[in-house]
């Protein structure tokens, strides 16, 4: 319809100016009526700039709404009842793009000023910066947390938190990092991820962080009480012995708070006082092993790394641990996703934790129908090395699972209790970590990520 009006409004014009562009040939030719030719001359010139500007009519408010459009001028509206019936379906689909425009604006509006709401009152930190290093949004959680009111740029922070600005540019994206830091009146431990973000070809840095610092004085309260709970039994087990005897020979020797004449002492006291002494002697023995475990944990030496293929790791354990698997008749699988996947790592201490954890699903399947245990590696979804030792064995009980990793804490009637506790912290200097996951009776699974 739209089109049609148009084409008739133009045929028309068109028209009236051939007619009188022939009507002032034919005049012209007969070489009469000079006024009157000047004046159809005049008309022709008219309906020309007339119809030109009929047509430019609708460049000009294509050109008036784009332009609004781009400066978020909403505020134009085009008489579509009017004026310019030809075109009225155009303005009037144009009011409805201003419309739809407008409402997209003010959905953006909304759902900006509702995340902003959000990022300002969570309870993690939120900072973000560019490539200049300008801060582009700093909210109230970070500002109390690293006691700040305004930040215009990372390098502030070094004011009040010396080097903070270069620990953060060298943080690596998508990974969740501990960092400590430390001004003259505040320390903080902060858990904190990093994402990069790009926006018209620019990158932006969106750090969350958190203070972790109660947490962790809570967890390290808690490990030290485990630690006391783990180093009295030990020494009341070694202690209680040795009194005990001290007591029985005393007794041996003292008559009515006297010493008793050395005539009196025959071959019965005799043995006993030996025995006595070799049940001081044996305790103290087993003091003094108990304290040397204790020293070798905390003396963990650092790790002196290099590039360890996971095939010579499997290779290894295959090899020390042959014997005894085909005696007890376990199955041990090897797996990796990649032929070439290898780790930056002490391979000696490595394979320490390797042969901890392979000697533990041993004893774990004493009495398992099919023994079976299967150590794969992989790459995660963070790209982070994992390497699993899985069995299906009896399995760790919830109870046990919290303590698992505590220094000296055993189940086993011979057991030393600082296996587990050692491969943490080998892990832990290998910047990694190692977890536990148990279903008692169906299976156990040891994660170690690098």
């Amino acid at each position: 319809m739209v089109y049609k009006k148009l084409f008739i409004q133009v045929l028309i014009r068109v028209l009236l100016i051939v007619a009188n562009s022939l009507f002032l040939a034919y005049l012209h030719f007969l070489e009469k009526y000079p006024a009157g030719q000047f004046n159809l001359f005049l008309l022709l010139i008219g309906q020309t700039a007339l119809l030109i500007y009929y047509l430019n009519k609708t460049n000009r408010d294509l050109e008036h709404f784009f332009l609004s459009v781009t400066s978020n001028d909403s505020t134009i509206v085009f008489d579509h009842d009017n004026r310019n019936k030809s075109y009225s379906n155009l303005y009037k689909n144009l009011n409805n793009v201003n419309n739809v425009i407008e409402q997209a604006r003010i959905e953006k509006i909304g759902q900006f000023e509702y995340l902003k709401q959000v990022v300002e009152h969570v309870g993690v930190g939120i900072l973000s910066f560019d490539t200049e290093h300008k801060v582009h949004f700093f909210n109230p959680s970070g500002k109390e947390i690293f006691k700040i009111s305004k930040l215009n740029s990372i390098y502030e922070l070094d004011v009040i938190y010396p080097g903070l600005s270069q620990k953060l540019k060298n943080i690596k994206a998508n990974h969740q990092q501990l960092l400590n830091i430390k001004s003259k009146e505040y320390e903080l431990n902060l858990s904190i991820k990093l994402v990069e973000i790009v926006i018209n070809n620019s990158t932006i840095k969106l750090f969350a962080f958190q203070n972790i610092q109660s947490e962790l004085e809570t967890k390290e309260v808690e490990s030290w009480q485990k630690i006391i709970r783990v180093l009295t039994h030990e020494i009341m087990n070694s202690v209680s012995p040795i009194n005990s005897a001290t007591t029985s020979i005393s007794r041996l020797f003292i008559d009515n708070d006297a010493p008793i004449n050395p005539n009196d002492i025959n071959e019965d006291t005799i043995n006993k006082t030996l025995k006595g002494m070799k049940i001081i002697e044996q305790r103290s023995s087993g003091m003094l092993r108990f304290v040397q475990k204790f020293r070798d944990l905390t003396l963990l030496p650092e790790p002196q790394k290099s590039i360890v293929k996971i095939k010579d790791l499997y290779q290894t354990i295959e090899t020390l641990f042959k014997s005894e698997l085909e005696d007890k008749k376990i199955d041990i699988h090897f797996a990796s996703t990649l032929s070439t996947l290898s780790i930056n790592a002490d391979k000696t201490q490595i394979e320490q934790v390797l042969i901890n954890l392979l000697k533990n699903a041993i004893e774990s399947l004493a009495h398992s129908s099919n023994p079976e245990i299967k150590i794969s590696s992989f790459k995660n979804a963070q790209n982070r090395t994992i390497i699993t030792v899985q069995d299906n064995g009896e399995g760790i009980s919830l109870e046990v699972l919290e303590n698992i990793f505590t220094p000296f804490f055993t189940t086993k009637v011979n057991g030393s209790g600082i296996g587990l506790s050692l491969s943490r912290q080998i892990m832990h200097l290998h910047n990694g970590s190692i977890s536990v996951k148990s279903e008692p009776n169906l299976i156990t699974v040891f994660t170690l990520q690098f």
